[in-house]
């Protein structure tokens, strides 16, 4: 088993590199007062972290930002009390390639989009969400620190490993950088 996984994962990463060839991002720091449209990347582990992400939704839109939530879940299938919320996407393990990359048509537009800042809220490494993350031409890209280099904002949770806490320490610092509009 571990060799098929291990097999997978180098098929994965190798699609991945030859993608983002293509990918053409231009870098810029973005507050909540620059930013015009964000996109939200997420583990939905339990109800308290979809609830949390959909309280921050609530608050960047309060921000006129257009927000928009690409959600993953961990399983064969999306539960039912997930779907059909306006402005959240999910999609699950049967939404995989064999090679473990995403292959359905919103996912693919999610990751195409130029989003001003993407939030990635995920606490745990899923090669699908590293996957978008990568190929994502967003400004700004922002999570918790890890040891690889996708994000230009990196926030340590080491303190409180938690949607709630990354959340409140994104609200923060974004709110205490100051820059020009473009």
């Amino acid at each position: 088993m571990k060799l098929i996984r291990d097999i997978q994962r180098l098929v994965g990463t190798f699609e991945l590199r030859r993608k983002l060839r293509q990918v053409d991002r231009h870098k810029c720091i973005h507050n909540f007062t620059t930013a015009r449209s964000a996109g939200i990347l997420f583990a939905c582990r339990n109800e308290a972290e979809f609830e949390a992400v959909k309280e921050f939704k609530q608050f960047l839109e309060s921000e006129s930002i257009d927000t928009t939530v690409l959600g993953y879940v961990d399983d064969l299938q999306v539960p039912d009390h997930y779907l059909l919320r306006k402005g959240f996407s999910f999609f699950c393990q049967k939404d995989l390639k064999w090679s473990k990359v995403p292959g359905v048509l919103f996912v693919e537009d999610f990751s195409r989009k130029p989003f001003d800042i993407l939030f990635d809220l995920s606490l745990e490494d899923h090669f699908p969400l590293k996957y978008i993350l990568k190929l994502s031409p967003a400004s700004y890209k922002i999570g918790r620190l890890v040891t690889h280099t996708e994000y230009d904002l990196m926030i340590d949770i080491e303190k409180e490993i938690s949607i709630l806490y990354l959340i409140a320490q994104i609200r923060h610092y974004l709110s205490i950088i100051h820059t020009r509009k473009p």
